[in-house]
């Protein structure tokens, strides 16, 4: 028991320890969370035999419960069969009343080894589960430090991108276009704007024109 545990734990520790260490074209967000579902596939293992263990306990309390009811019984009956002087069922209660009571120690004994296990097994599913949360601790700061890399890598390019074209752009071209574009759009509403006045106009002389006929 103590071995699959310590299994478990080195494991968990020697493969983090690869996983951080390998080459950097690999993605090791992506490795990580493979072995963090792998580590936690093996703690739902544990937990299992965890379950079983008090199981088993409670089994052997049972067992252990029924060989006292046994003796108690076998004593009594060794009594009524003493006082009446029956040798044979003196012999046979007896043996019985022996093996009771050695199958109430040794249940005794599974029970108390058992409970043993079973906070052994506690302890070291308790250290698991902390070993696996500080590898969502280091899965999340290699998350943030990978971000930042990528965010880093794109603002270089950008200020590569900018530092390398704007000397070749010609502003004073965009500014002659912007501007004539201006003077164009102001001609068109002058234009607009005095034609909409002259049409006005006739419209009042047409009007003047009829009312003096």
């Amino acid at each position: 028991m103590k071995n699959l545990f310590t299994r478990i734990k080195d494991q968990i520790s020697a493969d983090l320890h690869g996983i951080l260490d390998e080459k950097e074209h690999k993605n090791p967000i992506s490795q990580l969370n493979y072995f963090i579902k792998q580590s936690e596939n093996e703690l739902s293992k544990v937990r299992g035999l965890l379950e079983r263990h008090y199981s088993l306990r409670t089994k052997f309390q049972v067992e252990r419960e029924g060989a006292l009811q046994m003796v108690t019984k076998r004593e009594e009956q060794l009594q009524v069969a003493t006082e009446a002087g029956v040798e044979d069922l003196t012999k046979r209660a007896n043996e019985d009343l022996a093996f009771y009571k050695e199958q109430a120690d040794k249940f005794a004994a599974l029970i108390s080894k058992t409970e043993e296990e079973i906070n052994f097994m506690h302890e070291q599913v308790d250290q698991i589960e902390k070993k696996l949360k500080e590898l969502h601790t280091k899965k999340f700061d290699l998350m943030s430090r990978q971000n930042m890399a990528h965010a880093t890598k794109k603002i270089n390019e950008t200020h590569h991108l900018l530092n390398s074209k704007m000397p070749s752009i010609d502003f004073n071209y965009f500014e002659k276009q912007i501007r004539d574009l201006e003077l164009r759009v102001r001609s068109e509403f002058d234009l607009q704007t005095f034609d909409y006045k002259i049409e006005q106009l006739k419209k009042d002389l047409k009007s003047t024109f009829k009312q003096e006929a």
